[in-house]
């Protein structure tokens, strides 16, 4: 039999900074033990910690300070084993849209099954085992569902995320709100199922959940009631109401248990005359709990008080050990490449079914190169002629950074968060996410922009040349793949989509601004001309200004503005783009690229992985 021991556990944040900083306790003395086979919830008022102890006891904590001491199966926790051991169900369903439930399941068997362990053919059949126990079978060839597509459930989406984490077998498994958002009839249907797969894969099962209805409270074999401080009873769900009443608190008949214990255990801010009198019965509550378990010492292994008023981070006389897992070695189920295809195989698919994005970037390509192309169509003379070259390669340049960036910013922010998720359980290494990731957008971008820079070069009018033409369509490449190298980096940096889609464009603008087309670039100011020899736009622009002007020769005959270039080369000169030659740019812009992708890699993997903390 498995069990989770926990002894005086506590948890402890620091607020402000310097002399005014000071520790806040969120839990404190918290005492039992979970046996396998066992359903166990978690309640209390809001703010009284069930996500916190959830969070703790699961090694999924960041920050803070973590005392007391956690056993599973009698031993300290193992850094490098236990997070495979224990799957943790967040309460959002962080799915990808696009996905069938059986694809959905399947890529989670993939990455999470060890490969030297599991044939093919075996993550198949536990796949369909795990479809059969949480009653998806129906629903496997059905999408997940994402806005404009209508998919699964509420209930089903949680059953299948349920299951992408059982489906690696673990030994316990954690829930956050797993009922919220969803029907009295979803939701009991989720805490039935959970409790027969505690019961038949002889699971260490535990559950936060808010204010569940009194069938589904029941179907918890144990409860742990948080009041803020501390525990106001950890025992059977049976007992309870009994408990309850021998210290004074009768369940109203016909009320539901669970709104009961939620509102004596509720201290209430918003009306003063009843703050002070809701204070002083949580503090009865906990008074008599830790009284009760003095009492009867024998079902618990500790001597501390459960339910003991907060005290300070190490009342309990346990030093703070904050062991912070930086990311163990792993040992990795699958092999490097075969970790990458499965990626870029479920990144590809993804993408494909999002049918409105591709109609969108066809009709963009379609809008842009007649609306850019004809635009220009019109054969200029003399000065005309060598502005009109000047205005389209610049725009095309800014055609193939802002509408390329700017869509992918919230797709890479959504597969960042999934990835976060797989990646706390060891799916796989982040090298293989983010290639797979490039190789998904640079493609298709590449692609589509393919057809619209060909048709937009032979509609406007540039050299018919096809040394120039590959030149060109290379050269525009490379700042195609600096937009998508620059959408990663603050994908990856930024919290949510609203920063990065505020941040991505303004340093565009920047990058535009000296760009070599809007400020000559020696002309400005020696504080910011520096800014051009970073400027992946600006070496673009180098670039195509002279593959397109070298060898023309402009007709000046009939020059009724009195200025006229005489050939392409002048108009390098005058626009001072000559620091550079074509490849030499070309290489540069090429560094960048990869530089951005390097450092989008760089913040994924060391910025943003989860730093748990384990006692």
């Amino acid at each position: 039999m498995r069990t989770l021991e926990f002894k005086n556990v506590g948890f402890s944040v620091k607020l402000g900074r310097g002399k005014n900083a000071e520790q806040k306790t969120i839990l404190s003395n918290i005492n039992g033990t979970v046996k396998s086979g066992e359903l166990v919830a978690i309640i209390g008022s809001s703010g009284a910690g069930k996500t916190t102890l959830l969070n703790v006891l699961s090694g999924r904590i960041l920050g803070g300070t973590v005392t007391g001491e956690i056993l599973f199966n009698g031993e300290k926790r193992n850094k490098k084993s236990f997070k495979r051991d224990v799957a943790y169900v967040e309460q959002d369903d962080l799915l990808f849209g696009t996905l069938t439930t059986k694809e959905t399941l399947s890529y989670a068997a993939d990455f999470r099954l060890h490969s030297s362990e599991y044939t093919q053919q075996e993550k198949n059949e536990r796949v369909k085992e795990v479809m059969k126990s949480l009653r998806l079978t129906k629903a496997e060839d059905t999408l997940i569902g994402f806005e404009g597509h209508k998919g699964l459930s509420g209930g089903e989406r949680k059953r299948v995320s349920i299951g992408v984490e059982i489906v690696t077998d673990p030994k316990m498994i954690m829930l956050d709100e797993p009922t919220s958002g969803l029907d009295s009839n979803s939701s009991e249907v989720i805490v039935k199922l959970m409790k027969n797969i505690a019961v038949t894969k002889n699971l260490i099962c535990m559950s936060s959940i808010h204010q569940p209805s009194s069938k589904i409270f029941y179907t918890f074999d144990k409860v742990i009631l948080m009041a803020p401080g501390g525990v106001v009873y950890f025992g059977s769900t049976r007992d309870v109401l009994e408990y309850f009443s021998s210290i004074g608190f009768e369940n109203p008949p016909l009320e539901n248990p669970a709104d009961f214990l939620i509102d004596i255990m509720t201290i209430d801010y918003e009306n003063e005359e009843n703050l002070q009198i809701s204070i002083d019965r949580v503090e009865l509550l906990k008074r008599s709990w830790s009284e009760y378990v003095s009492k009867n010492g024998d079902e618990y292994k500790s001597n501390q008080s459960v339910g003991s008023s907060v005290t300070s981070y190490n009342s309990g006389g346990y030093e703070p050990k904050d062991t912070t897992i930086d990311e163990p070695t792993e040992v990795w189920k699958n092999p490097w490449v075969k970790e990458f295809l499965n990626l870029l195989r479920r990144s590809w698919l993804r993408q494909m079914r999002d049918k409105s994005f591709i109609y969108a970037q066809i009709f963009s390509a379609i809008f842009s190169t007649a609306l850019i192309g004809f635009t220009f169509f019109k054969k200029a003379k003399g000065f005309s002629d060598a502005q009109n070259k000047i205005g389209v390669l610049f725009l095309l340049i800014i055609h193939s950074v802002y509408p390329v960036a700017m869509p992918v910013v919230p797709v890479l922010i959504m597969e960042r968060g999934i990835m976060t998720r797989e990646r706390a359980s060891g799916s796989y290494r982040m090298s293989t996410f983010i290639l797979s990731t490039i190789f998904t957008q640079a493609p298709l971008a590449l692609i589509v922009n393919l057809f619209s820079l060909s048709g937009i070069y032979y509609l406007a009018k540039l050299q018919f040349h096809t040394g120039k033409f590959f030149t060109f369509i290379a050269l525009f490449f490379t700042i195609i793949l600096n937009a998508l190298g620059v959408a990663l980096v603050f994908s990856a940096a930024c919290k949510n989509v609203q920063v990065a889609s505020m941040y991505t464009p303004l340093f565009f603008t920047i990058f535009t601004i000296y760009g070599g087309a809007l400020v000559n670039a020696v002309a400005v100011t020696p504080i910011l001309s520096w800014i051009r020899y970073v400027d992946f736009i600006y070496f673009g622009f180098v670039a195509v200004i002279q593959n397109e002007m070298k060898g023309l020769v402009f007709d000046c005959s009939d020059n009724s503005s009195g200025t006229c270039y005489p050939n392409g080369e002048s108009v390098i000169l005058s626009f001072n783009l000559n620091i550079r030659t074509v490849w030499e740019c070309f290489g540069i812009c090429l560094g960048m690229a990869i530089f951005y992708f390097l450092l989008a890699y760089w913040i994924l993997r060391f910025r943003t992985k989860p730093k748990y903390i384990l006692v």
